[in-house]
């Protein structure tokens, strides 16, 4: 179900997330989220300044770590039912228009009360994606004037969230970046580097799909595990890229 408030900002109910098997290192994590966020869900809480308000996710580009928001809140939608899931990226709130961004930024935490009119007793998910692109610390080079009344916003709009309806997530690669007022009200999870076997496992399950000659599997596996051990670290988004060159290039991907 897309609930369709504001255009630019994508809307889904957690039933609607495809399925997909997070890699081993993962899990542990998505875990400790899942059973988090289906506690206070479930809780009626009636203490308005609660501290807790959700999750930041650091960790390389390429790790999972978007996926593993979205893979909790299915979970969570076929616990609970009516969970919603909000990915909002910096494109969909910045604007060149003067207070556009600010009112679009207030609009994104008003979509439980919103959520009330299409479901019942409905939980939300937001997840800022890549949030340094969003929130920048204070007295950064690169922040600019419309970086602080944005920043403003979203502590006061963080700090009025009661986690038995809304809990925040966030994710990034550059923790150095964003702005501490915003890190030190969302509990942090870094999201450690992958193994090469995890990695081949990602893999397998492409080669398993375009691939129908085992021994192209077996060959093209080789070079992929290969290649990887040459990065000091390599992610998801690098063995993905690896293993598209290496099928072309070995020419199993030709008829």
């Amino acid at each position: 179900m897309e609930l369709n408030v504001i255009d630019e900002i994508r809307h889904i109910s957690g039933s609607a997330i495809p399925e997909v098997e997070l890699i081993s290192e993962l899990q542990d994590n998505e875990r400790i989220i899942l059973s988090t966020c289906e506690y206070f869900f479930k809780m009626n809480l009636t203490m308005n300044s609660f501290p807790f308000k959700g999750f930041i996710l650091e960790g390389p580009p390429g790790t999972g770590k978007t996926e593993l928001i979205r893979q909790m809140t299915r979970k969570l939608d076929k616990r609970l039912h009516n969970v919603y899931f909000l990915f909002i990226d910096g494109a969909s709130i910045a604007s060149p228009k003067w207070g556009d961004a600010e009112k679009r930024l207030r609009d994104v935490f008003r979509y439980t009360s919103k959520l009330k009119n299409e479901a019942k007793n409905p939980k939300l998910i937001i997840l800022f994606d890549d949030i340094e692109s969003l929130m920048i610390s204070r007295g950064n080079d690169l922040a600019k004037e419309w970086h602080y009344s944005i920043n403003s916003i979203l502590f006061h709009e963080v700090d009025r969230l009661i986690p038995t309806d809304t809990i925040v997530c966030a994710t990034t690669n550059r923790i150095d970046l964003v702005d501490e007022a915003i890190v030190t009200r969302l509990y942090p999870i870094k999201i450690d580097t992958i193994s090469i076997e995890s990695l081949l496992k990602s893999v397998n399950e492409i080669l398993n799909v375009s691939l129908k000659n085992e021994k192209d599997k077996i060959y093209v596996s080789q070079k992929i595990r290969e290649e990887l051990q040459k990065m000091k670290r390599p992610t998801l988004r690098d063995a993905r890229q690896i293993t598209v060159i290496e099928c072309i290039r070995s020419g199993v991907w030709s008829s």
